[in-house]
């Protein structure tokens, strides 16, 4: 017994040691698996019961999602506790669930049944309300994003399935006759598959430069430093503002098209259908006009992506009972720029154009109940008391992916004089979480973005691995999509991401600043972009017809009896 519980915490230790931010022993995770799938041997030996699987199982993903995510507390305790305890359980049944089904048929031939149930449930957990899918396993290799560039073909998926492939081979050889001629080609075939994925992503044709045109944007990434915790609440916004103008002053006098400032850079809530009236909406178009009247000579103009909280009517959501006022919040990336049509128009008011998007992947719990239909009578004097580590959001998401546009002035050196010469570019506005989401992110890419912005608040975890866990996925989502990232972080980390997942400029946790970068705009689609998490949808195709076909022989085998 003391054996199997040295194995079963030997493997989350795996787990632990091999995930970013540290990448020294990233390829731990080729063998954390194994002390589990040793321990499942002994199932078939009728020394181990199922139950005793399944806690060994339970207690190898706690201290994998305990060691791994303990930061979230930092944000909210009450989120923390769950997210560590249910996850560890889900993880832990897709192993109980593995052992029942290879065993039932008595059949060491299942190899793919673990990967299939594996990869099935990191696709659910990325579709349901429950969704929490940093610890998807594909998500290690961000700490070494060089053996990794076939990424663009299947997604972080992809990297689930190497890593279990090789932990069953390395399981098969651990457990067999030693120098047998099959354990020889198991050996043989587990160096092949370690290395064939690492030999072709270090092939020169993943590092071909993809700057399909010689379209570019110059950008200004804001990273504010302001304390959530002290300041961000309790300063006015005036002074927040007032802050982030003195500090990208200096570079207006440059050609800058894109001004880039972090989610809920704008505290107060703001009426979406009262947005023009907004006195911080306001400041912020005045630096684009002012950009405008003073770099007249440009050839493109400003545009100022920010993050907000802005609220809807609603028929539902009932915010003051002695007003009877109803509301729809939000947690959305404000575009404010020019408006093509009337890009000739001598009025204030038509030149400008303000887009919004609402966050769509909300943080369970935090953002969102999780089946909320289900439980909003149970948890309604909890909805969204700020600063409450017990309390739950209430956040609303939008259904679809929606793009922010601009554009250049085609002749390249004078703005038209009469109609217009235009081309558009497409900007993908990625909010905090979403950033961790690599099938959804790529839709916006399938939709036409030609470069991915990346707004968020990494201040709320403190000085922990979660930053740098959060800005190291971005490099993923740069690979699969093959497009350059800008992300703005209110502190964390902000950067500038190339398609190959290559840091180019990055500003530093509780570091107040300005990135200046010239980013390409890119076109061409990679297969992920075009196709998805088809290995999760596959997956789970054969994961349905693995369990039906495990139910209906359980049923007859009961009938016989």
């Amino acid at each position: 017994m003391i054996y199997r519980w040295f194995l079963s915490i030997s493997s989350g230790l795996l787990l632990f040691l091999s995930w970013p931010p540290n990448n020294s022993f990233s390829f731990f995770i080729f063998f954390s698996l194994v002390p589990l799938l040793v321990i499942e041997t002994q199932i078939q030996k009728k020394q181990l019961k199922y139950t005793a699987f399944f806690l060994y199982s339970y207690l190898s993903f706690f201290i994998f999602n305990c060691s791994t995510t303990f930061w979230i507390y930092h944000a909210h305790f009450g989120g923390a506790i769950f997210a560590i305890l249910c996850n560890s359980l889900f993880m832990a049944f897709v192993f109980y669930l593995y052992a029942k089904i290879k065993n039932s048929y008595n059949s060491k031939k299942l190899f793919f049944l673990l990967p299939v149930l594996w990869i099935s449930f990191e696709y659910l957990h990325l579709n349901w309300d429950l969704s929490w899918p940093w610890l998807s396993l594909g998500n290690v290799f961000a700490a070494n994003v060089d053996v990794i560039q076939w990424f663009s073909f299947t997604g972080v998926l992809g990297g689930s399935l190497w890593i279990l492939i090789v932990n069953l081979l390395v399981a098969k050889i651990l457990t067999g006759d030693i120098l047998s001629y099959k354990i020889i080609r198991k050996i043989i075939i587990t160096v092949l598959i370690i290395i064939s994925p690492i030999y072709i992503s270090k092939h020169h044709l993943f590092h071909s430069q993809n700057h399909d045109d010689n379209k570019s944007i110059n950008a200004l990434i804001v990273q504010p430093n302001i304390d959530p915790y002290k300041d961000k609440f309790r300063l006015k916004q005036f002074q927040q503002t007032d802050l982030v103008i003195s500090t990208i002053s200096p570079y207006l006098q440059n050609e800058i098209n894109c001004i880039i400032l972090p989610e809920t850079f704008l505290t107060n809530p703001i009426w979406e259908h009262k947005i023009n009236n907004n006195l911080d909406i306001k400041r912020l178009k005045e630096i684009v006009l002012n950009n405008d009247n003073l770099n007249s000579s440009f050839n493109t103009p400003l545009n100022i992506i920010v993050g907000a909280t802005t609220l809807t009517k609603s028929n539902h959501n009932l915010v003051n009972n002695a007003q009877q006022t109803y509301r729809k919040i939000h947690n959305s990336a404000v575009h404010i720029g020019y408006n093509l049509e009337d890009i000739m128009s001598v009025k204030y008011e038509k030149k400008f154009k303000i887009d919004i998007y609402h966050k769509s992947k909300l943080v369970p719990g935090a953002e969102q109940i999780p089946f909320y239909n289900f439980l909003q009578y149970f948890v309604k004097n909890q909805l969204l008391q700020i600063g409450s580590s017990t309390s739950l959001g209430n956040f609303t998401k939008q259904d679809t992916v929606s793009l922010f546009s601009s554009f250049f002035y085609a002749n390249n050196k004078e703005k038209p004089v009469g109609g217009l010469s235009v081309d558009q570019y497409f900007l993908a506005p990625i909010i905090c979480y979403e950033s961790i989401y690599g099938d959804y992110v790529r839709k916006f890419v399938y939709e036409g973005a030609n470069l991915i912005l990346i707004i968020t608040n990494d201040g709320w975890w403190n000085d922990t691995p979660g930053y740098k866990q959060h800005h190291a996925y971005a490099k993923l989502r740069a690979i699969e999509t093959r497009r350059y990232i800008a992300r703005s972080a209110n502190t964390g980390i902000s950067s500038v991401i190339d398609p190959f997942g290559n840091i180019e400029h990055h500003l530093d946790w509780n570091i107040r600043g300005v990135i200046e970068a010239k980013l390409p705009l890119l076109s061409k689609n990679t297969f992920y972009v075009l196709y998805g998490d088809y290995l999760g949808r596959i997956s789970s195709f054969l994961a349905v017809l693995f369990i039906l076909v495990f139910l209906l022989n359980n049923k007859l085998s009961i009938s016989r009896r």
